[in-house]
């Protein structure tokens, strides 16, 4: 644990007039700032102080943004050269100018530094913004803790964030760094609404239906898989039109799944829009009207989803320097959900570290060559290995985001953790409501993964059998859920073929006689349609009119007569018509002649 220094910052002021006060002309190094409350100006601040400055964001976008708007800056991110940055340097040395990178990009300042033979440790003040995501990324984005080691080497620096998470890095200590904490001397919990669901689909279109939106309307939807805003594009068509702001690769998964509206930079907002991870944190999202702002976290359809509420929570909101209209976070709860207390995690590391040990040992022991193979194999190959840096030593910022994803996962668990969490983080004031739907996210979900038109009519058979009572109950409010719930499941004319055959011949004929043949289903549909029209008044009229009770017809006749009069409702007719249908319509006797027969029309039919 670092230790702490708080100082108090007043209404309406930034973190800049805080510092002032307490004494400080900057940002002080050797320091984590934790910020308590984002938008308190931390990178501005350092984007406008007398010293020269190299700042790591997590994201492109912040960097883009935040290099526009400020002098001798520079933007370094994927396809800026090591020139380019050589190039702003050799123009801008005699200024304090400020180099604002990825940490991807990082190792590109630094190999532009050495060649002019800059030594950045002393020369530049190091920031690391948004720290926490060195601890919440780490585990899929390898590369955002590689300008680490460097940062250590930097006579003055710091890491801030309105939500740090602090590896448990010895470096810390050896460099005598504490936290320093923002602490608002005034009321600053924002209101929110928390709603756990079995079916994250169907809460988030009755939240749109209460919100009652208008063509200004903004709505803002934060969901870290784009997965899932796919599947919401197919279940909700009120947000067809939406824009989804994301990374390169998730442009090209939404374009692959339907050519969706998509961006990897924020210009203006859409009535619907859609952000993931990389807008989770430190981009300013400008808007002329206060959006209504949407988390969702899927549990069932992707787990990596989960919202934390202790910093991603906080960190969405804060994207809204102008404020939000409502904050509401969806979410699904998983009781099944498998995860590690801190002290099964403290139990495995331990054993898992004794065992790793001992092979490294019993490796440099040995000169056999079959044990030293099995050995290798072992240490290259195990559970283990995720959690050591490429010198085979633990890896403080690995382990911390296992501690981190772990506590996240066993809040998703049931509706009370979560509540708690929220209220614990003392940001914001929580309204909870539980939410369950005749049709759970797993439903919804076994729907999506059919692969075959076999499978889906399977499973979509079974949600209209489901939807047999509430169809039954003649209550207006029944009647207008089952009219809801049968719109998002029947999505193309496939679907409503198989409803009508379901409505007209019942689930067991689809089942047992067709085998769930659509050709079949149409033929049946046909065929009952057909009945349908022949049994009616208007057809009877039109027969009893074509036909005279005192002439004798031949077969032919008939079905001459028949086959127009069909056609003129609109029947299909493909082939010769019987005869004998006459009966429908009248009773009637066959009258033999001398070589021929005759029908002869006894009675009408009613």
């Amino acid at each position: 644990m670092l230790r702490e220094r708080t100082i108090k910052i007043h209404e309406k002021e930034y973190l800049s007039d805080a510092l002032k006060r307490e004494g400080f002309a900057a940002l002080p190094t050797n320091c984590v700032i934790n910020k308590v409350l984002p938008g308190l100006g931390a990178t501005y601040c350092e984007l406008t102080s007398p010293r020269k400055s190299i700042i790591i964001e997590p994201n492109v976008p912040v960097i883009v943004d935040k290099a526009k708007k400020h002098k001798h800056t520079l933007a370094v991110h994927k396809g800026v050269m090591v020139q380019h940055i050589t190039d702003f340097l050799e123009k801008n040395g005699k200024h304090h100018y400020k180099i604002l990178t990825t940490p991807e990009s990082f190792q590109k300042v630094k190999e532009a530094m050495e060649a002019l033979q800059i030594d950045m440790y002393s020369e530049c003040f190091m920031l690391f913004d948004e720290c926490e995501k060195l601890v919440q990324d780490v585990d899929y984005r390898d590369t955002i803790r590689e300008p680490m080691n460097d940062f250590f080497l930097f006579e003055s620096k710091a890491m801030v964030s309105a939500t740090p998470i602090v590896a448990n890095d010895e470096r810390f200590v050896n460099h005598g760094f504490r936290m320093l904490r923002i602490e608002p001397a005034y009321q600053y919990k924002k209101k929110m609404q928390l709603i756990t669901t079995n079916n994250i689909c169907e809460s988030l279109s009755e939240l749109l239906g209460r919100l009652r939106l208008n063509n200004r309307s903004r709505v803002c939807i934060f969901v870290n898989s784009i997965d899932t805003i796919d599947s919401l594009f197919i279940d909700i068509p009120d947000i067809q039109n939406s824009y989804t702001f994301c990374s390169e690769e998730g442009t090209f998964k939404l374009w692959k799944a339907g050519k969706r509206k998509k961006s990897t930079m924020i210009d203006e907002l859409m009535p619907f829009n859609f952000f993931t991870s990389r807008f989770f944190s430190a981009v300013d999202i400008m808007s002329d009207v206060a959006p209504h702002v949407i988390m969702i976290s899927d549990m069932y359809g992707a787990p990596q989803s989960a919202i934390d509420p202790k910093t991603e929570a906080i960190q969405i909101y804060g994207r809204f320097r102008k404020g939000v209209r409502s904050f509401t976070h969806i979410c699904s709860i998983r009781p099944s959900l498998d995860y590690k207390s801190e002290k099964e995690i403290d139990s495995w590391l331990e054993g898992a570290g004794k065992v790793y040990n001992s092979w490294k040992q019993s490796l440099k022991s040995t000169s056999n060559d079959g044990e030293r193979t099995l050995l290798r194999e072992a240490m290259l190959n195990n559970s283990y290995l995720p959690y050591l840096d490429d010198k085979g030593n633990p890896d403080p910022f690995l382990i911390a985001n296992l501690y981190e994803a772990e506590k996240v996962k066993s809040l998703y668990t049931y509706p009370s953790n979560l509540y708690e969490a929220y209220k614990s983080s003392h940001f914001f004031d929580v309204d909870i409501a539980q939410e369950q739907h005749l049709f759970s996210d797993d439903d919804r979900l076994a729907l999506h993964r059919q692969r075959t038109r076999k499978g889906r009519f399977a499973v979509l058979l079974m949600r209209f059998e489901a939807l047999e009572k509430l169809r039954m109950n003649p209550a207006e409010k029944s009647q207008k859920k089952y009219q809801h719930l049968l719109s998002r499941l029947i999505s193309s004319k496939e679907d409503r073929t198989l409803y009508e055959c379901y409505e007209k011949m019942g689930s067991s004929y689809i089942r047992e006689k067709i085998d769930f043949n659509l050709k079949a289903m149409e033929r049946s549909i046909d065929k009952v349609n057909d009945n349908i029209i022949k049994n009616s008044g208007p057809m009877r009229k039109s027969i009893h009119r074509l036909f005279d009770e005192s002439t004798l017809y031949s077969k032919g006749e008939i079905t001459a007569i028949l086959t127009q009069a069909y056609k003129r409702k609109g029947l299909f007719v493909n082939k010769s018509i019987s005869s004998t249908e006459i009966k429908r319509w009248y009773d009637i006797e066959t009258v033999r002649g001398h070589g021929f027969d005759k029908i002869k029309l006894l009675k009408k039919r009613y």
